[in-house]
């Protein structure tokens, strides 16, 4: 399957393991992307409103600032046991959010499967550094990552629809079976030790401390936000303003999903040749216009919801084209790059879930949208401020 797109220049252990890797972030993807679409149906079974939620959603969320510690305790382990032990923390935390009685359990789970979650991802980027060099490592991940998209319309879609027959509680337990299974499949196919890191030197990265790496930093965490803003809403903004039912949200998101795989598809073939920032950059500023269009034409769903795939797309393109970016700030120590950048990327959306809920609720989808194009103008400035610090170090 995936295999075929990388030819003998990466190495034969990557070759095979890219498609049980990619699968196995399908189901995680689909477990921790599952709640915020379908928000209204939880608020609604748990009887409370829109903004509670999202407020439950944001403290799930602020387990990702445990990502600097998790990621140095995820580059102690063995990647197997990183990535395996992830994807059963994974399906312990959804079995408890399956079970929540109230907002309170249901944050707190939320919490420990974002944990859960990035020892599993700082697991299998680790992986991936180990064995391909940074030149290189953008085609890889870029494959791994269209994941993300296929977490959205095969894991959601899957959990939306039996979410759309039964209950959302029954929605979670198919993403349990489907973390579960693929720990089992990963523990007998990947090897139980890494090679040594290679540390191959590169144009684009600070050593040995993060020092203007930071910007980078910043720049997940109003990426994250801009996208939050928006994913956050749209499932209420679908129902209440149009009539749309969770079997129709279901179809919607599997549409997403295919606007999202085109865009990651799009990023494996320009990353490695335009550069991984200046990708990022391209993806952060194209955000901007399908914000303020969404923004503009909320009120007429024919025209605003192919402005909100194309939103989440470039989205998943910029967010794509970083992940390799943030994997060299510190070259010797891939995983503490991904670490802080996957907690930042948390944060972002932790702190955009209840003030963009709060905003649909009291104004509409204008103005989340609104915010979220300010969130990828800041995001844009973060990165230019990043390549004005390597020019002037060159």
């Amino acid at each position: 399957m995936l295999s075929a797109r990388l030819d003998s220049s990466y190495a034969s252990e990557v070759r095979s393991a890219i498609t049980p890797l990619t699968l196995a972030k399908i189901g995680a993807n689909g477990a921790y992307r599952f709640a915020p679409p379908f928000l209204a149906t939880i608020a609604a079974d748990l009887h409370t409103s829109l903004p509670t939620i999202g407020a439950a959603l944001a403290v799930g969320e602020l387990g990702g600032l445990t990502a600097p510690l998790l990621g140095r305790v995820a580059g102690r382990l063995t990647r197997r046991t990183a990535i395996c032990g992830g994807l059963l923390g994974i399906g312990l935390a959804a079995a408890g959010c399956a079970l929540s009685r109230n907002v309170v359990q249901l944050g707190a789970f939320l919490a420990l499967l974002t944990m859960a979650k990035i020892v599993f991802d700082v697991g299998v980027m680790a992986w991936i550094s180990d064995r391909v060099p940074y030149t290189q490592r953008g085609r890889v991940i870029g494959l791994a990552e269209t994941a993300w998209a296929g977490g959205l319309f095969i894991g959601v879609v899957a959990m939306g629809l039996v979410t759309g027959v039964s209950s959302w509680r029954w929605g979670y337990a198919v993403g349990i079976v489907a973390v579960t299974g693929l720990a089992a499949l990963l523990r007998h196919q990947l090897p139980d030790e890494p090679p040594p890191v290679q540390t191959v030197p590169a144009h684009d990265h600070v050593k040995p401390r993060l020092g203007n790496g930071w910007w980078v930093i910043a720049a997940a965490l109003t990426l994250t936000a801009s996208a939050q803003a928006v994913t956050v809403t749209f499932g209420k903004w679908l129902q209440d303003g149009f009539g749309f039912t969770d079997t129709h949200l279901a179809i919607v998101i599997f549409g997403m999903g295919g606007v999202e795989l085109a865009a990651t598809s799009s990023m494996i073939r320009f990353s490695d040749r335009l550069g991984k920032r200046r990708s990022a950059t391209i993806g952060a500023l194209l955000i901007i216009p399908c914000a303020v269009g969404l923004a503009v034409s909320s009120n007429h769903v024919v025209i605003a919801l192919p402005l909100l795939a194309l939103y989440i797309g470039v989205f998943e393109f910029a967010i794509v084209s970083a992940i390799p970016l943030a994997s060299n700030l510190i070259p010797a120590h891939p995983s503490r790059g991904l670490g802080l950048m996957v907690g930042s990327g948390t944060l972002g959306r932790s702190l955009m879930s209840a003030p963009a809920t709060a905003a649909f609720t009291s104004h509409g989808m204008w103005l989340p949208a609104t915010i979220g194009a300010g969130c990828a103008t800041a995001t844009v400035l973060s990165y230019w401020r990043y390549g004005v610090s390597l020019d002037t170090r060159s």
